[in-house]
C-alpha cells in the first residue's frame, strides 16, 4: 500500500497540512503543522502532498502568519495564495487629483493594469468582447486592487482566481459544469467542459446532494454612469438537471440582483452585462456536498463525475470547493459541489 507523501522545501517533519479553494474565495489558503521550518512571514512556498505513488502541488503561495504552539512545540505556519499581494496593495493616489485611471480598455487590459500595480505578473487571460470607460475615464483609488479588479469580473460574469501554479486566471469560468446548449454557451470564452475523473461507491465516504432557489435571480438590473442603465428578466429559469427552462420561481415573481457599475457608460455593455449576469444566475441550484478518501488531483475549478448506486446519481459536477487534510493519520478530500 503507497505511503502518505507531503513535501513543502524548507520544512521538517511535517505533521499536517490543510488546504482549501474555492470559485468563490478570494484566494487559497494553506494552514500546516511541523516540528521546524527556515521559513518565515513572507517567503514564498509550494505544497506537494498525496502519496508516494500519487502526488501533486497543491498549492504555491506567501506565508503570512507563523506561530509556536506549547506543550506541543510546534509550529503553525498560515498562508495564502498570490492574489493575497492584490488583496494587500491598496490603490491610494499620492495627489487625490491624479488618480490612476484608464480609458477606452477591453476588460482583461484594464484587470491586468491593475493587477500589476501590486507586482504580479504571471497572467492567463482570455478575451471578453467588453470595452469599459469609453466615453469617461475610470479612476481607482482607495481601494485595493483584488476588489477592483474582482469587481469587473463579477460585473462582466467572468472568474479571476490564481491556480495552485501561481498563474493568474480571467476567463469564462462559470461556477457550474458548463455544457453546450445551455443559455450562455455563445459568450465568448465559453468552452465545454469535461471530467477529469469518475468518482464511485468504492472511495466515497460521504455524499448528499439539494436542490434549491436561493441563489436565484430572475432579474438584473445595471446601472452605470449618469443616465446608463439596463435591465433583463425571464419568468422561467434554467433546470441543469433536465437542460431546460422551467417555471421554478411563482408565477409572475421576479428575484432581482442589481449593480451599480461606474466604469460602464454605454447602453450596449450595460445590456451585455445584464443579460450575462441573468444567465449566470437565473438557474436552479443543484449543489452536493461529497468527501472521499485523499485524491490530490481535486483541486476547485475541476470537473469530476459523482457516481453513486445508492442515490441513482450518474453526472458531472463542478468542484465549487474542495478541502485537502493531510496529516500522518491520513487523508481526506472534502467538496462542494455544483450542477
Amino acid at each position: 500500500m503507497p505511503s502518505l507523501y507531503c513535501d513543502i522545501d524548507g520544512f521538517s517533519n511535517i505533521i499536517s497540512a490543510n488546504v482549501q479553494s474555492g470559485h468563490p474565495s478570494s484566494t487559497s489558503s494553506a494552514v500546516i503543522e511541523c516540528i521546524s521550518t527556515t521559513k518565515d512571514i513572507g517567503d514564498f512556498i509550494e505544497i506537494d502532498l498525496g502519496y508516494s505513488d500519487n502526488h501533486k502541488k497543491v498549492f504555491s503561495g506567501y506565508i503570512k502568519q507563523k506561530s509556536n504552539k506549547a506543550p506541543e512545540n510546534t509550529i503553525m505556519i498560515t498562508a495564502n495564495d498570490v492574489l493575497i499581494r492584490a488583496m494587500d496593495y491598496f490603490v491610494v493616489s499620492s495627489d487625490p487629483e491624479t488618480p490612476f485611471t484608464r480609458q477606452n480598455i477591453k476588460a482583461e487590459d484594464f484587470i491586468q493594469d491593475i493587477l500589476e500595480l501590486a507586482g504580479l505578473t504571471s497572467f492567463d487571460f482570455d478575451a471578453t468582447d467588453f470595452t469599459l470607460a469609453i466615453s469617461v475615464p475610470a479612476e481607482v483609488n482607495l481601494i485595493s486592487a483584488y476588489d477592483y479588479a474582482n469587481s469587473i469580473a463579477e460585473y462582466v460574469a467572468w472568474h479571476l482566481y490564481a491556480d495552485e501554479d501561481g498563474v493568474i486566471h480571467f476567463l469564462n469560468r462559470k461556477p457550474y459544469v458548463m455544457v453546450s446548449g445551455q443559455p450562455d454557451d455563445a459568450q465568448p470564452g465559453f468552452v465545454a467542459d469535461s471530467s477529469l475523473k469518475t468518482i464511485d461507491d468504492s472511495n466515497i465516504l460521504e455524499f448528499d446532494l439539494r436542490y434549491d432557489e436561493r441563489d436565484l435571480r430572475n432579474r438584473v438590473v445595471v446601472y452605470g454612469t449618469s443616465g446608463i442603465f439596463a435591465s433583463v428578466s425571464r419568468a422561467t429559469s434554467w433546470n441543469p438537471v433536465t437542460d431546460t427552462y422551467q417555471q421554478i420561481l411563482p408565477a409572475d415573481f421576479y428575484k432581482t440582483i442589481a449593480a451599480a457599475v461606474p466604469f460602464i457608460d454605454t447602453i450596449e455593455m450595460a445590456q451585455k452585462a445584464a443579460d450575462y449576469n441573468l444567465q449566470l444566475y437565473n438557474r436552479l441550484g443543484v449543489k452536493g456536498s461529497l468527501s472521499i478518501l485523499g485524491d490530490p488531483d481535486l483541486l476547485a475549478r475541476k470537473v469530476i463525475t459523482v457516481d453513486n448506486t445508492i442515490l441513482g446519481i450518474n453526472t458531472t459536477f463542478y468542484i465549487y470547493s474542495a478541502e485537502h487534510s493531510w496529516s500522518k493519520g491520513g487523508y481526506n478530500t472534502s467538496m462542494e459541489l455544483r450542477k
